[in-house]
């Protein structure tokens, strides 16, 4: 009992002193310009870290749409975050006071696809462009190269923006680095950007400050909360990934994903310049260069001094002080000297050069430190050059040679002592010395760059007279009046290699992938040839009446059709994933009703559902419109709902139900089964194609492909697909399509456009004239022992193309059947002849062929009346030659 009564007296200690803790923490609160995002990530470390807690500050962060000036004028906050035009508010007599830059260039940028012919300012000249008010940088940008608003077609932001430089409505957008750019990656647009620090345009950006009223009252405090941002901002440069789990975790208001953040991250980290740049740094020159730009854009009407803008944690003593300090001193020596001199001129002579002599040697000892300094400065410089990965080159603005480091020499060849001096045209092939010439000149006289700060592939010459690949990007920069231009080189031999070889791969996967497709072809012709011989004599013997088989007969009848279209169906799935990985399978995107679609499905499921004894249910689905292929979104129902039926229990259920996903605007279909389900080890494999994942000796049918087909028409619509099973309770599968308001046709079009059923074939006594051109004897064979079941049809057997059309010369069918792939002249050569024919172009010509490839339908496409593959599915055949034998179609057609 003591033990328990110490342990609570304990934990109420320990509790009164951290709330005594947090109490004496000083509340402060801090403005952003705009919501939550890695550009504040500094912020949210601070206060992750607990630096404001060192500091004995308790702060607030609040977001906001634009600058806190009123908020930080009035006190409502202690400090905010601005950008540059921070100084036009304290120039226009605003109290405030810069404490720390938290990014060194400006992020504003000009954005534009990579083909746009905009690459330099001046072309900007005549184009559409959006701007935002606050990118004052971009218009001091252009207003450098005299270009004014008025010469621009300026249209206001909007929404769309992104959409509409991608569709070429608009030529440039005003774009913050770490987000339009991104929304470009995303759609797979390339872009270019041009950014105002590319022309010798630099302003702060994302400025922290406070009021010169709160400065004078909380010094302290004001020097704690800089220190420990900056603080903050050190460690989320140095953990970029862990602040952007922070930031998904607690201040992701905006919804970005992981890629934006660390795309942000990236950029926002180079504008920083840490760790080159101290964070926070700030020199007054700067801001007044940037004031200048202001007053040249008309925001102030005069230039004005920046006394007491920027923050200095100790102040130096007034200048005039030190002067008066000086002069007294000096009033003071001058006085005593007079005293000496009148009375010991001599001695006080002596002393005095004595006090000159010393002054002059300790003057020039620092001038040795200063210079030893310097040297080491030099020296330091020069190593940091020399550990650098790329070649770096300066020259001077007549091409000289003045710096080259130790990866310059790997790259070139040349030591520095040889090539110092030289001029860098000795590192160029003769055939472009001319060009660089011509190209410095004009910058010299012109001062516009045309590649400066944009990486651009060169030919550099080797010492060895090698000509190599380089990489090259340049800076200019003046000294003392003179330009200098800096180039960092990179050698991208290997690259060259990579993309040539990468082309090499390319070709010899296209012609791998075509000698697929032929051998798929050859594969396809040469199984269902001897197949339509097998399906359609079985088909006869089936319907014989007149000598019908015994029952046993009929049985192993049965087997042999139902092996043959088992082994068509694996011969289509086989030939369709082919298609769909070769990119070759196309879709037909409208408005469907599922409903209509499962309507049309269900009727050819039941039998199959009758043999596994499974009950189909569908349960209430909306009447809604979807974006979809009919015919592909009835093939992908039809696998979902076979699978559902054959790996179910007897006496099982198979449910259908559909349900509207607002937050998507999609519409999800769920097809689930009281089925075996499927093992958790094996769930990872499901879309593999010919994993039919231990089932291959249950003795139910299938052939591994029609998942990973389904997949893929659903991807090719636009539609999600996913499922969700636990083994021996079932699985259910859901595939979601895009909504859509269209008007639906697809049901009305297909009752239209449905084949004439097949009327009894021997209600006829009339013979109708039939032409068959086919080269095979099975086929040739089948097609008679067919035709012998049909007295109202007579048929000619032509073996060739060139012997059917010399037949036609002198007969007149009343239908053509054409086999494709024939001796001589193929079906398609001699179609096309009887088409260009005006005697025999009303005749339907009906394609009954072995050629079921994606490339045989695209050649014979508009050609033929209709296009049946082998085997022949005779139910199909009777009804088209019913509806095109008729007198009245000839005469409708012809």
């Amino acid at each position: 009992m003591c033990r328990l009564i110490a342990l609570v007296l304990f934990l109420l200690t320990s509790s009164a002193i951290a709330d005594q803790a947090s109490q004496n923490l000083l509340p402060v609160s801090i403005k952003l310009h705009w919501q939550h995002q890695f550009q504040f990530a500094g912020i949210y470390a601070a206060k992750q870290q607990g630096y404001y807690q060192d500091a004995g500050l308790a702060v607030t962060i609040l977001t906001g749409q634009k600058a806190p000036f009123n908020e930080v004028e009035n006190g409502n906050v202690e400090f905010g975050i601005s950008g540059a035009g921070l100084v036009v508010e304290r120039l226009k007599g605003r109290p405030f006071v810069a404490l720390a830059a938290i990014f060194q260039s400006s992020p504003y940028t000009w954005l534009v696809r990579a083909d746009s012919s905009i690459t330099h300012p001046t072309d900007f000249v005549g184009k559409t462009v959006t701007r935002q008010s606050y990118a004052d940088d971009l218009s001091a940008m252009l207003l450098r190269f005299q270009i004014h608003p008025s010469q621009l077609n300026i249209v206001d932001p909007s929404p769309e923006d992104i959409d509409n430089l991608i569709d070429g409505k608009v030529d440039a957008l005003t774009a913050y680095i770490s987000n339009e750019p991104f929304e470009m990656i995303s759609h797979g647009v390339d872009y270019r950007t041009l950014s105002p620090h590319e022309y010798n345009i630099n302003f702060y950006s994302d400025i922290i400050f406070t009021s010169e009223q709160y400065l004078k009252r909380q010094p302290g405090t004001v020097e704690a909360f800089r220190k420990a941002t900056l603080r903050g901002w050190q460690y989320a440069l140095e953990h970029p990934y862990e602040m952007i789990d922070l930031i998904l975790k607690e201040y992701n208001t905006q919804h970005k994903t992981r890629p934006h953040l660390e795309f942000e991250a990236e950029k926002l980290s180079d504008l920083s310049l840490y760790p080159t740049v101290s964070l926070g740094h700030m020199t007054l020159e700067r801001w007044q260069k940037i004031s200048d730009h202001y007053q040249q854009l008309g925001l102030i009407n005069e230039n004005q001094q920046l006394d007491g803008f920027l923050y200095d944690p100790a102040p130096d003593v007034s200048i005039w002080l030190k002067w008066l300090i000086f002069s007294l001193g000096a009033l003071a020596v001058v006085t005593i000297i007079g005293y000496f001199i009148k009375h010991h001129h001599a001695k006080l002579l002596s002393h005095k050069i004595a006090l000159q002599t010393t002054a002059l040697e300790t003057e020039l000892q620092k001038g040795k430190v200063l210079e030893e300094q310097a040297k080491r400065e030099s020296e330091r410089l020069q190593t940091l050059l020399n550990h650098t990965l790329e070649g770096v080159i300066t020259i001077d603005e007549t091409g000289i040679i003045q710096n080259f480091n130790a990866a310059s020499v790997q790259l070139f060849g040349y030591q520095p002592e040889e090539i110092i001096g030289q001029n860098i045209t000795q590192l160029m092939p003769v055939q472009h010395r001319e060009h660089h010439e011509h190209g410095m000149a004009r910058f010299l006289s012109t001062e516009q760059p045309t590649i400066i700060g944009q990486p651009v592939e060169l030919e550099a010459l080797h010492k060895s007279g090698q000509i190599i690949p380089i990489e090259l990007t340049l800076s200019a920069f003046k000294w003392e009046g003179r330009y200098f231009f800096t180039g960092i080189a990179r050698d991208i031999s290997l690259q060259k290699a990579e993309h040539l070889a990468l082309i090499a791969a390319k070709e010899e996967a296209e012609k791998a992938n075509q000698a697929k497709s032929e051998f798929l072809s050859a594969m396809s012709h040469e199984l269902r040839t001897p197949l339509n011989a097998i399906l359609g004599f079985a088909q006869l013997l089936q319907s014989d009446k007149q000598a019908p088989l015994t029952d046993t007969q009929q049985d192993s009848l049965k087997l042999i059709i139902h092996s043959g279209e088992h082994l068509l169906k694996l011969i289509n799935d086989v030939l369709e994933l082919a298609k769909i990985e070769t990119g070759s399978v196309e879709v037909s995107i409208e408005p469907v009703d599922v409903t209509i679609a499962i309507k049309h499905c269900l009727p050819m499921l039941q039998n199959l559902a009758d043999r596994y004894r499974v009950t189909i249910h569908t349960d209430e689905i909306p009447h809604q419109l979807v974006l979809a292929d009919l015919t592909k979104l009835k093939q992908a129902l039809i696998n979902l709902i076979s699978n559902a039926i054959k790996y179910n229990h007897p006496e099982g259920e198979v449910i259908v139900k559909g349900e509207i996903i607002h937050s998507t605007n999609r519409l999800r279909l769920t097809i689930q089964d009281t089925g075996i389900g499927i093992p958790q080890d094996k769930q990872a494999y499901l879309f593999t194609a010919f994993d039919r994942l231990g089932q291959e000796n249950s003795g139910i049918e299938g052939t591994g492909v029609g998942l990973i087909v389904t997949k893929r028409l659903i991807k090719a619509m636009d539609g999600h697909i996913g499922f969700e099973s636990t083994e021996n309770q079932g699985t259910r599968f859901w595939v979601e399509l895009p909504i859509t308001d269209g008007n639906n046709q697809n049901d009305e079009v297909h009752q239209q456009t449905a084949p004439v059923k097949a009327e009894n074939p021997f209600n006829s006594s009339a013979s109708t004239l039939i032409l068959h051109i086919e080269d095979n004897p099975a086929n040739i064979k089948l097609m008679e022992a067919f035709f012998d079941r049909l007295p109202q049809y007579t048929l000619h057997i032509c073996k060739t193309a060139e012997a059917g059309l010399d037949w036609l010369e002198s007969n007149m069918p009343a239908v053509i059947l054409m086999d494709i792939n024939l001796p001589g002249i193929s079906g398609l050569q001699a179609t096309e002849q009887i088409m260009a024919n005006p005697t025999f172009r009303h005749i339907p010509v009906i394609a009954v062929t072995a050629a079921a490839m994606p490339y045989d339908l695209q050649q014979a496409e508009g050609l033929f009346t209709a296009y049946l593959t082998k085997p022949v599915n005779f139910i199909l055949l009777t009804e088209l030659l019913n509806q095109y034998s008729k007198p009245e179609v000839h005469s409708t057609e012809g």
